[in-house]
């Protein structure tokens, strides 16, 4: 049996296609792009998955033989896949984000962890959040649906969404910041009232300062309120979730 170049690119096509924009969400998505995943193990799920869908998507077209073709098809595939990550990670991250901005107004963002998947140093609220988040993303099926997402990309071709779409996707990040201070706000309006209240008391009161009461009555009243409304924080995460998944359904059909 002698092969073409022509049958060899397209062979390769079928793997490659999906398997660069599957590199690409496991660098940003949740969960996926974990740094506590090694590397080989992202690998060898990305070769699966890649050969999965080599099956389940016949109308791949060949992969081009040009070098500088094969580089630019390398690039901008990881780079969709990426994106496509990026959505739900910028959902995460704003439920991270309400639990950062939460204290600091109560005065606790002083106790601090290195959380293996951040990049620095970040307050243990932040952690807890974030860790809330990734929990509720996976029991919502956020990994199912978002590898689902990727693999019916591929409807329309290997071409990329349009301009508009990935513009929208840079309006994310005002969403993120709003969806944020929206989830911190119970916590925030508790945070000013007592503050106002030591500041009161202090006047007629000059012992009972900021720092033998205002703090911890401060911590203590931040953490009440906001264990209390985790609970109504479904419907701020829910619409999250829904924006993420418009802005994903607006890059694949674009």
């Amino acid at each position: 049996m002698v092969l073409n170049q022509a049958q060899v690119m397209l062979w390769l096509g079928h793997f490659l296609w999906p398997f660069l924009r599957i590199t690409g969400l496991f660098l940003t998505a949740p969960v996926f792009g974990s740094s506590m995943i090694p590397a080989s193990v992202k690998s060898v799920m990305a070769a699966a998955f890649a050969a999965a869908l080599a099956m389940w998507l016949p109308n791949l077209p060949a992969f081009p033989g040009d070098p500088a073709s094969a580089i630019y098809a390398g690039v901008t595939q990881i780079a969709f896949g990426a994106m496509l990550g990026m959505v739900m990670q910028i959902v995460i991250s704003a439920v991270a984000s309400a639990g950062e901005i939460a204290g600091l107004a109560m005065g606790l963002s002083f106790a601090e962890l290195q959380f293996r998947d951040s990049p620095g140093v970040t307050p243990v609220l932040y952690d807890i959040m974030l860790w809330a988040g990734l929990l509720g993303f996976m029991a919502a099926g956020g990994p199912v649906w978002l590898f689902a997402a990727m693999a019916h990309s591929f409807q329309n071709g290997v071409g990329l969404g349009s301009i508009a779409s990935w513009a929208d996707l840079t309006a994310l990040g005002g969403t993120l910041i709003s969806s944020a201070v929206c989830l911190a706000m119970p916590v925030l309006a508790v945070s000013l009232c007592v503050n106002l209240t030591v500041g009161l008391t202090t006047v007629f009161s000059p012992q009972m300062n900021l720092l033998t009461i205002g703090f911890p009555l401060l911590i203590l009243a931040g953490l009440w309120v906001m264990a209390g409304s985790i609970p109504y924080a479904g419907h701020i995460i829910a619409h999250l979730m829904d924006v993420g998944m418009n802005a994903i359904t607006d890059m694949i059909h674009g």
